[in-house]
């Protein structure tokens, strides 16, 4: 029975820090997707030419690029100033990251 507590008390705790990781990827996820509805729905000529339509796999395309261009945004400004990155995101791992390319996103 101790097993099986200490067991259900560790898988707790693995899922309590997986949980935050993948809420704030789900938010670049969210993020991405509502700046390319907004992009296809003010300039739907330019966003078929640019993304080959205006239906789902154009959409899931511009998310991509957003996502890639906003992930490569961050990792430079990283690179270059990381004083600046460190005291603005917080850190300079994974999470603060992705605080910056949400807000490289909107």
């Amino acid at each position: 029975m101790k097993k099986l507590i200490a067991i259900a008390m560790s898988l707790t705790a693995v899922t309590a820090f997986a949980l935050p990781a993948s809420a704030a990827a789900s938010q670049v996820d969210r993020v991405a997707k509502a700046e390319c509805k907004a992009e296809r729905a003010s300039e739907p000529g330019e966003f078929a030419a640019q993304y080959g339509g205006t239906g789902k796999a154009a959409l899931k395309k511009c998310v991509r690029i957003e996502k890639r261009d906003a992930t490569r945004e961050c990792k430079a400004d990283r690179a270059t100033e990381p004083a600046e990155f460190q005291a603005e995101y917080g850190g300079m791992g994974d999470a603060a990251l992705r605080r910056c390319k949400v807000d490289e996103l909107r």
